[in-house]
Order: C-alpha cells, then sequence, then structure tokens
C-alpha cells in the first residue's frame, strides 16, 4: 500500500479517536485493547502462514490419484516411439507402473540412471515418458554438465537472495513431475550431494524460501555416458546382480559414490542401435516431418532408406543425434517440390541421377509403406 494512503489511514483514525475522546472517554482503553488484540492474532496468522508455506509444495501430491493410473498402457507406445530399446522401456514401464501403485509421500514414482553412448536415447526415453505420464505438464530438464563448481549447488536449491532452484521451483509450482538430470556424470560432486534426499527420501528443502519440496509425484531420469563398454560386458544377469554390478562399474569408471547410485532404482543400458533400427527412425522423422507440411508418406523404397543411413554413418560417434539432420538435408527440397505439385501424398525414392527424388508408387505387390 502507498505511504501517502497509509498516513492519511492513520490521520483519519486519530481523528475519530479525539472525537470519541471528547464525548466518551471511558471507551478509549476499550478500543486500544482490541486494536492491540487485533494486532496480536494477525502477527499470529501470518506466523501460521508462513510455517505452512515451508512445510509444503504450493501444489498437493495426489496420492489417491497416482496409485489409480495404469501406466502400462502406454508401454507400446513408449517401444513404438523409442525404438530399438524394447528391454529398456519394459524395465522402465514395469518400475514406474510399482510405484505408481505403491505411491505415497517420502519416496519419488521411481529413479532411473540411464546409462550409454551419445546419440542413443537416452533423454528421448525420457521425455516420452514424461509425455505419457504426464501429457500436459513440460519435463525438468537439468543440464547437469554445466555444473562444474560445488557453488553451483544454489542453482539446483536456490539461494539465500531469492532466487528459486532450478530443481525445486518447478516442482514447488507443480509436483507431478519428470526430472531429467542429463550428463549427470560431467557435473562437481558436491552437486551430486544435494540430489541425495530428493532421489532417496522424495523430499529436500529449497534454500530461497525454506518450503520443503515433496518429490513423492517425480520419476527422475538421469543420463550417463561412462561405463558403457563394461556394462555391455555384463551380459545377462539376475536383475538384482545386474544392479549390484553396475553399481561398482560405475563407481570405478564414472566415479560416481556406491552412496549415490543405491539412490536410483534402477540402472539401464542404451546401447548403440543396430542399422535397422536407425532405419525405423528415419521413417518416423520422415513421417513427422512430412505430416507437418500437411503431406503423407505412401512409400519410401529401400535405396532411399539405405542412403539416409549411409549419410548417418558419417556421424556415428554420435548415435542418431544427426539423423533429423540427414533426414531433413535429403527432403527438404522434395518437400518444396511436392508442396509446390499440389501433392498431398508422396513416395519417396532415388532419381536416374542417383539422387533422392519423388518417385511413383509402385504396384501394391511391390509396394513397401512405412
Amino acid at each position: 500500500m502507498h505511504p501517502l494512503i497509509i498516513a492519511m489511514v492513520v490521520l483519519g483514525l486519530l481523528g475519530a479517536l479525539m472525537g470519541i475522546h471528547q464525548r466518551a472517554p471511558a471507551a478509549i482503553p476499550w478500543i486500544l485493547g482490541a486494536s492491540v488484540l487485533g494486532i496480536v492474532v494477525r502477527v499470529l496468522l501470518l506466523e501460521r502462514e508462513k510455517r505452512a508455506l515451508k512445510e509444503g509444495s504450493t501444489g498437493k501430491v495426489n496420492h489417491i490419484e497416482l496409485r489409480a493410473k495404469d501406466f502400462t498402457l502406454y508401454g507400446d507406445w513408449l517401444k513404438e516411439n523409442v525404438r530399438g530399446h524394447d528391454k529398456a522401456v519394459e524395465n522402465v514401464t514395469r518400475t514406474i507402473t510399482r510405484g505408481l501403485q505403491l505411491s505415497q509421500p517420502g519416496r519419488s514414482l521411481g529413479s532411473f540412471l540411464l546409462v550409454g553412448p551419445t546419440g542413443t536415447g537416452k533423454t528421448f526415453l525420457a521425455l516420452m515418458a514424461s509425455k505419457a505420464l504426464w501429457p500436459d505438464k513440460e519435463p525438468v530438464i537439468l543440464r547437469m554438465n554445466q555444473c562444474k563448481d560445488p557453488s553451483d549447488v544454489r542453482l539446483l536449491l536456490g539461494s539465500a537472495d531469492g532466487n528459486g532452484g532450478l530443481l525445486t521451483q518447478p516442482v514447488l509450482d507443480d509436483p507431478h513431475r519428470v526430472v531429467v538430470l542429463d550428463e549427470i556424470d560431467k557435473c562437481h560432486p558436491e552437486v551430486l550431494h544435494c540430489l541425495f534426499d530428493a532421489l532417496d527420501g522424495g523430499r529436500c528443502r529449497d534454500k530461497a524460501t525454506g518450503r520443503t519440496v515433496d518429490f513423492s509425484g517425480c520419476v527422475f531420469f538421469a543420463t550417463c555416458n561412462a561405463g558403457t563398454e563394461t556394462l555391455r560386458g555384463l551380459g545377462e544377469l539376475e536383475p538384482s546382480a545386474y544392479v549390484a554390478k553396475a553399481r561398482d562399474v560405475l563407481a570405478g569408471e564414472a566415479g560416481f559414490e556406491k552412496a549415490f547410485l543405491a539412490r536410483f532404482s534402477e540402472i539401464v543400458l542404451l546401447d548403440t542401435l543396430p542399422t535397422v533400427h536407425i532405419a525405423e527412425i528415419a521413417c518416423l522423422l520422415m513421417t513427422k516431418q512430412w505430416r507437418e507440411q500437411g503431406m503423407e508418406i505412401a512409400y519410401v523404397s529401400p535405396e532411399f532408406l539405405a542412403r539416409v543411413v549411409i549419410a548417418n554413418s558419417e556421424f556415428t560417434h554420435y548415435g542418431v543425434r544427426q539423423l533429423a539432420h540427414c533426414v531433413r538435408r535429403m527432403t527438404d527440397p522434395l518437400i518444396a517440390e511436392a508442396r509446390r505439385a499440389g501433392r498431398t501424398t508422396v513416395a519417396l525414392g532415388m532419381g536416374p541421377s542417383g539422387a533422392a527424388a519423388l518417385i511413383e508408387e509402385p504396384s501394391p505387390g511391390r509396394r513397401v509403406s512405412i
């Protein structure tokens, strides 16, 4: 409230008190007593509200609603979108389903350490799980490779000067979230320590507000490149034995503390994709790209797909991270050509010159749609 308005109100009250004192002096003590009592009650209410804010999030986790959620319905959808990692998808689906069924304060819905080479779909799996679980909410994506200094803890948990944490503030705003800790093997060890409470007990304190953040409605995904070769050599082990061996590997090769690794429900390997799955992903990317332009792909020739896979092989070190660029480079000119021709359905293949081209659809007996 503006100071001038406060001054006017105070002067008005003083004038009223002087008038009352002239007419009924005995009433003044009662008025003052009531005023003091009102002030005390207001202060106590403010303190109660302040404590309530510190004790929990703005939104409350609805555990009854979470326990009624059936995540198994999204297993096939996840496999369709995250190609080549059926075993990993089944693991994630099973663990999240169990976490939802057992939803309660003091534990997250699941925490996964996804290990594998660059460009194998680790972050993409986390984003697709978020889309399935909370389709109307944005996941919290934290680039952990930017947290190189111990003081970067304040970036995640907030600071005393009032800046909210990149981890805590979004969950305070909405406690139903998927949290992605991207490239967690590249951050400072002290930063990892600040995650212990959130991963283990489903709670931590936001340093900017002093409020307790409830992570019991969250799923955590952390990604890591280290230790891939050794994990690949573990082969088929019983799940609990695999996790125990994987912790030993990552403690040695990534430098993680075993106490930190023990906070994760599952350690999942997403290995390099074989050629057939790269071709499948290329088909998905092309279908999405052309649909965004109002056109459908009826057919893609094997030669066209082979050219895309060969183009991506130049970037083997990056997995399929460059695949979308390879697809766009081959199809953007064709989209422009199809648009000029007013096409709504296209077939893609290789022209006489060996370049990508719009072709006639083959006869039904020879047709292979995507």
